[in-house]
């Protein structure tokens, strides 16, 4: 079956035509011929046409300052192409992070010193409820053997001179089971009390020793002093005690000492004995303890004070 032929397209409708503004007519003038021999009519006086007023325009009002930006030209004449405008990015928080994490480290920081001193608190109390350590006692023995040899300055002197030695012993109980403290070179000097003052009569050096748990350990040394100048009043009541054998003295030992608990040990701290009571022996003991070359003097023993770092330890019974 043949196909159908196609149909012709459809003519457009014409568009209206837009009416053409029609032009202002024009004044016509007749012009008349004048008859031969008569005068010429006068022309009719030009009247100017009349003008329609002008529409009312209201005042522009200037653009804002900041949308039209003079352009500044350089000196020189040439015109520079403004850039094209650039959207900035947000600006970047630097340290943001940082402070977190510093926050953090303090923190972890500061909790792990509270617990490393919590657990040295707990060893320590474990340490001592074990050891139970206790400070060592000091006490000095009755002075022996003590010379004192005053020499008489005369009817015209007013001082005399004076030969001492005076030989201390400390003696050290350490009560401790498992505790041990050593001793190292020090020294030691004796001093005559009196009432006006006390007056030193020389120093001797004392050796170091190591002081085990229940043991009794002694610090003895001989101090000696020449041609010590004494007023006469002071020489009258030194000779006066002295052959009374009431004379007093005052023994300082100053040495350092350190602590030993099983195999560790501490550091060396300056340590001070101060024994304020001393007294001399019994002419007895003394003769005993001279003939045994020094051994130990039987009498009442006066106690002593301990500065650690110059500063009292403790008091001892």
């Amino acid at each position: 079956m043949a196909e159908k032929p196609p149909l012709p397209p459809k003519p457009k409708p014409p568009l209206p035509s837009k009416p053409r503004p029609k032009a202002a007519a024009r004044p016509t003038t007749t012009t008349t011929t004048p008859a031969p021999g008569s005068r010429p009519a006068a022309a009719p006086p030009f009247k100017k046409p009349t003008l329609a007023p002008p529409p009312q325009v209201l005042p522009l009002k200037p653009p804002p300052a900041h949308q039209y930006r003079q352009q500044q030209y350089p000196p020189g004449g040439a015109r520079k192409h403004p850039r094209p405008y650039r959207q900035q990015p947000p600006p970047h928080r630097r340290g943001g992070g940082g402070g977190c994490s510093c926050r953090r480290a303090c923190c972890l920081a500061t909790g792990l010193a509270l617990l490393a001193l919590c657990l040295a608190l707990a060893a320590a109390c474990l340490a001592y409820l074990y050891y139970r350590p206790r400070a060592p006692s000091f006490h000095l023995q009755p002075l022996s053997p003590v010379r004192l040899r005053l020499g008489g300055g005369g009817n015209s002197s007013s001082v005399s001179a004076m030969d001492a030695t005076v030989g201390a012993r400390v003696v050290s109980w350490n009560p401790n089971e498992r505790v041990a403290f050593r001793y190292g070179d020090g020294e030691g000097r004796v001093s005559l009390r009196d009432a006006d003052g006390d007056v030193a009569l020389g120093w001797a050096p004392v050796h170091g020793f190591a002081h085990a748990p229940r043991t009794v350990a002694t610090v003895a040394f001989v101090a000696t002093a020449r041609g010590v100048v004494l007023d006469e009043g002071v020489a009258a009541r030194v000779r006066d005690r002295y052959r009374r054998r009431q004379q007093g003295f005052r023994v300082v030992v100053d040495a350092h000492v350190g602590v030993r608990v099983g195999a560790i040990s501490t550091g060396m701290v300056p340590i001070r004995l101060l024994c304020d009571d001393g007294v001399m022996a019994p002419r007895a003991a003394a003769a005993g303890s001279s003939s045994s070359d020094g051994g130990t003097v039987v009498g009442p023993m006066s106690k002593c004070q301990v500065l650690l770092f110059r500063v009292r330890w403790f008091s001892l019974n």
